[in-house]
């Protein structure tokens, strides 16, 4: 199937039912937009950009740069480190920020990437870590063993390998950590405390591995693995816990050729709904969130799409990023000039944006 249509004519934004879009702003590489297109803002870092409550903007330079920081409304800097982050930045119910970073091991013969959990005060301070390195021994004892695990003598496939080094060294990723939710209070978690407000949830996309980590101890409490859902998933990301107790997924069906987003019940993995279409198929990024009203956006990266769907699976609304559309090199030529993938679409709700506007 084919990952990657490009049309310069789908560029922009088409409205396809307006009755059913939920007022909003979107945002995605540095920029904000209205429903209709308009750019309402932008920002010079563009990557992983997440504006705060009082209207200050947290953001990567650009994809793997080794700049990011907390920056004002108007783009003035707060403070920034000097070393690369990656795939997160969250705020946190406690107002802290978490993010991901990396440090290389040689391990089996390679020099390997594995992922950090960092975890920051409001003044870039750092609190807290949690690495997938010094708890690599009881990690590995949930899962099947991975294709880093064989000895270097062994072939591994050249899509495993990186053609340039990452900026923390490394030739591969262990498990490539791509998203965290600190999970919000929800109906399962009332009776089951793995799924409890606080608690850390986890993806991998490597051995496509969703984990639960207690909030307190930070042991895992709750695993699904490839198998446990059907049809498998395969290299997911953006898994959250909603208000009912449900799990949402992007499952990019990295090998098998197509993608879908699925809801479980994370108790017992029964789906309970799905989308899938012919069209939709993203190999690797994506992303998934619910809005007020129930509807999804949802990423389709590879294709620089986006799209508002209702719950019985209407699409309201459709984004195509103009420079993947137009085969230009204008998402982040400074880190790789062939990248031409749109990572993620996030939205805000509109009367935050417009009293952050009459007040900046």
């Amino acid at each position: 199937m084919e990952s990657n249509t490009f049309n310069p004519s789908l560029s922009g934004t088409h409205i396809r039912n307006a009755k059913k879009i939920h007022p909003k702003y979107c945002f995605y590489d540095g920029k904000l937009i209205d429903v209709e297109g308009k750019t309402i803002k932008h920002w010079k870092n563009k990557y992983l950009g997440l504006i705060l409550p009082n209207g200050n903007y947290l953001a990567q330079e650009f994809y793997e740069a080794k700049k990011w920081g907390l920056y004002t409304w108007n783009d003035k800097p707060i403070w920034e480190k000097d070393f690369a982050i990656h795939h997160e930045i969250v705020l946190t119910p406690n107002n802290t920020i978490i993010t991901f970073t990396k440090e290389m091991h040689p391990y089996k013969g390679r020099n390997v990437d594995f992922c950090i959990i960092l975890e920051y005060d409001m003044k870039g301070n750092e609190l807290s870590r949690w690495s997938t390195w010094d708890n690599l021994e009881k990690l590995k004892k949930l899962h099947p063993p991975l294709e880093l695990e064989r000895p270097k003598v062994f072939f591994l496939p050249e899509t495993a390998k990186r053609k340039d080094t990452t900026p923390w060294g490394g030739k591969y990723d262990y498990y490539r950590l791509n998203s965290l939710q600190i999970i919000l209070e929800n109906k399962l978690g009332k009776k089951d405390k793995r799924f409890q407000k606080n608690n850390w949830l986890i993806s991998f996309r490597h051995g496509s591995i969703i984990l639960i980590l207690d909030k307190d101890s930070k042991e895992v409490v709750w695993t699904c693995l490839p198998n446990n859902v059907k049809d498998g998933i395969e290299g997911q990301h953006s898994p959250k816990i909603l208000e009912n107790g449900n799990m949402l997924i992007f499952d990019n069906g990295r090998y098998r050729g197509w993608s879908r987003v699925i809801e479980i019940n994370p108790a017992n993995y029964e789906i309970l709904w799905e989308y899938k279409s012919p069209d939709f198929f993203t190999p690797s990024e994506g992303y998934v969130e619910k809005l007020p009203n129930n509807n999804l956006l949802i990423t389709e990266s590879e294709k620089g799409r986006v799209f508002e769907l209702t719950p019985k699976k209407e699409i309201v609304w459709e984004f195509y990023h103009p420079g993947i559309q137009d085969k230009t090199n204008s998402l982040h030529p400074e880190s790789y000039s062939t990248r031409q993938w749109l990572y993620r679409m996030t939205y805000y709700e509109k009367d935050f944006i417009d009293s952050l506007l009459k007040k900046k």
